[in-house]
């Protein structure tokens, strides 16, 4: 009778112990589902760091949790962005106002040759109409060997994506670069 008492005590215990390890694993799974990151590992390690600038790199971890966001022409939310509408939220979450539209957004920072852009940097493309003027910006997220780079913007048929300057639509349209973070 005696050992069916501690047999019994010993079986509640290791249940309470077992309980409450798995609910202390659901807690944390939960606080770090916010920051889980998705695509495949080599592409999550390439996203882990981006310069030797922490703020630079917590800014595009920033920007890239919006990936997938859908394009909204004038808007400037996570419900919807366009593409100065992302580039300014961003950069406001550090400090940083920009101009509400591209065109006007490469005058906040210091103008930069093609060769010298850095993960971080605002990057301009002209508009649809092909008039000269600047109609589209995004943020270099990583720059190759090669000096081609890959930067995040909001796109009218994707939202927020990432997308690389070799691509013939943006290599065709590149207008410029700006260094807004010093």
């Amino acid at each position: 009778m005696h050992l069916k008492k501690f047999d019994i005590r010993l079986t509640v215990l290791f249940v309470l112990t077992t309980v409450l390890s798995i609910t202390s694993f659901q807690a944390q799974a939960q606080l770090l589902a916010p920051h889980q990151q998705r695509g495949t590992v080599r592409e999550q390690l390439q996203r882990t760091t981006y310069s030797d600038n922490p703020i630079v790199d917590e800014l595009l971890s920033y920007a890239f949790r919006f990936q997938g966001t859908p394009y909204r022409y004038g808007c400037s939310s996570p419900r919807g962005f366009d593409c100065s509408g992302f580039t300014s939220y961003v950069f406001k979450r550090f400090g940083v106002h920009l101009d509400r539209s591209s065109g006007g957004q490469i005058k906040n920072g210091r103008r930069i040759a093609r060769n010298d852009v850095q993960p971080g940097d605002l990057v301009f493309f002209g508009g649809r109409a092909g008039r000269g003027r600047i109609g589209h910006v995004g943020i270099v997220t990583r720059v190759n060997s090669d000096n081609t780079f890959h930067f995040i913007h909001s796109a009218c048929h994707k939202g927020v994506t990432e997308s690389k300057i070799t691509e013939p639509y943006y290599s065709r349209r590149y207008m410029g670069a700006c260094r807004v973070l010093e």
